[in-house]
């Protein structure tokens, strides 16, 4: 059952999944605020997103969350987070793992 799906079709979902991912929102104290994802890695079937708050303006605010979004504001994934920002940068870090079940149909 397991050689169904090759390693291309993953290969290309990875990719597909890729495509999508535009910006994100990260939550600052209530308010939303939308940041560029700063890196993207793809090692084998994991995507990992990068978004870096550098500004300064954010010291001392709560961070209470983030959410990769696709190029029509709609979220793809989301992460809580319950951070008070210091004077440092701060990187918020998504990860996605894909990958996909076949089950024979008899």
């Amino acid at each position: 059952m397991a050689d169904i799906i090759q390693p291309l079709m993953l290969d290309y979902l990875v990719t597909d999944a890729d495509s999508h991912f535009d910006h994100a929102l990260v939550n600052v104290g209530g308010e939303l605020v939308e940041y560029p994802i700063y890196n993207t890695v793809i090692s084998g079937r994991t995507i990992r997103k990068y978004v870096y708050l550098s500004d300064t303006e954010l010291v001392g605010k709560q961070i209470l969350g983030a959410s990769l979004m696709d190029g029509q504001g709609r979220t793809l994934a989301n992460r809580a987070l319950n951070i008070i920002k210091n004077d440092r940068g701060f990187l918020i870090g998504f990860e996605l793992s894909i990958k996909l079940e076949v089950k024979a149909v008899v």
